[in-house]
């Protein structure tokens, strides 16, 4: 897969380097990893910033929207233990208009709350707190109609609050508790990552608070992992893990509404997504007994188009066996 990074890197490069952001082919990066019966493969590929240093196959990577697939993953371990249940409403943990306070955790995990996609542009440049974030959004119009299906970044955040307020605990701290540290990935935090430089218009964009979504989004997408990490945490998904939750909430999490379960979406048999906070790329997909995730430290459409032709490429080499989930000890 080494070889196919590298034809990433080089055709990304020579894109970057036809417009008027040459510096991104210096810094491109990119990891291809997998997982399947015959092991865990890791491939990286290219420099990690523009200071130089060596990527490894342990430097973290942005990965935007695939965090909602954690969020909605602890929610659904925090059905299994019976602090919350699919059809708990909004009104019954958080403060919210009549319009929400019917509208359940998995309406929002499912994007079919009607809720705007964002919160406004003016008031995430003052940098809310979630609560304020929530409150915000809770006191809001819907913008679509409830149980059609509208991509909502602030859904996905209040239902993070959702399962704040029902254990009484911050979603990093949950998240941490319930889902990274129970499937080994000990190579995960949040926000910027330390060492990939994301870019932005091909230019590279130092670590710090511009370099991510503001912490309130953190249940939608401010996530960044390693991809042994990722792997881990695909594993799970690929093979239902019994260990970690019961089949009947892998059922809930994995089953679509039209074409999207919670945090996937789901097309010809695998669970997929992508993510990206605009300087980052990110995409997995989840097959039975398989798994792949790939990201690019460029959030453009070139860099986007590159990823999903990778990624696809990737399945025909996939052995059909269904092997178990690593565990943190392995």
């Amino acid at each position: 897969m080494i070889r196919a990074a590298l034809i990433f890197l080089g055709l990304a490069g020579a894109a970057f380097a036809q417009g008027d952001a040459p510096a991104f082919q210096a810094d491109a990066a990119v990891t291809i990893a997998t997982w399947s019966a015959n092991g865990v493969t890791v491939d990286v590929a290219g420099s990690p910033n523009p200071e130089g240093g060596t990527l490894t196959d342990a430097d973290m990577w942005h990965i935007g929207s695939l965090t909602k697939a954690m969020t909605a993953t602890l929610a659904g371990r925090a059905v299994a233990a019976g602090a919350i249940d699919w059809d708990t409403t909004v009104g019954a943990l958080l403060d919210a208009d009549p319009v929400w306070r019917d509208v359940t955790l998995a309406e929002l995990l499912t994007h079919r709350s009607g809720m705007a996609a964002n919160l406004p542009r003016w008031r995430a440049i003052l940098r809310p707190d979630r609560a304020a974030y929530v409150g915000h959004m809770l006191g809001s119009s819907p913008v679509g109609a409830r149980g059609e299906f509208l991509y909502s970044n602030a859904g996905y955040v209040v239902a993070g609050a959702m399962l704040e307020a029902a254990q009484a605990e911050p979603w990093e701290d949950l998240i941490q508790r319930e889902v990274f540290a129970p499937l080994g990935m000990e190579e995960v935090g949040f926000g910027a990552p330390p060492r990939i430089w994301g870019h932005r218009g091909g230019r590279p964009v130092r670590p710090g608070p511009g370099a991510d979504n503001i912490p309130a989004m953190g249940p939608a997408g401010t996530v960044h992992a390693s991809p042994r990490a990722m792997l881990r945490f695909l594993a799970a998904h690929a093979t239902q893990d019994p260990e970690f939750l019961p089949p009947e909430v892998w059922a809930r999490l994995h089953r679509p509404v039209g074409d999207y379960a919670m945090g996937w979406r789901v097309e010809d048999r695998a669970l997929r997504h992508a993510g990206s906070n605009t300087m980052w790329f990110a995409r997995v997909e989840v097959r039975d007994g398989w798994a792949a995730f790939v990201a690019v430290n460029e959030g453009s459409a070139a860099a986007q188009a590159r990823t999903e032709q990778v990624i696809e490429g990737l399945w025909p080499d996939a052995p059909p066996a269904r092997p178990e989930a690593p565990r943190p000890s392995e």
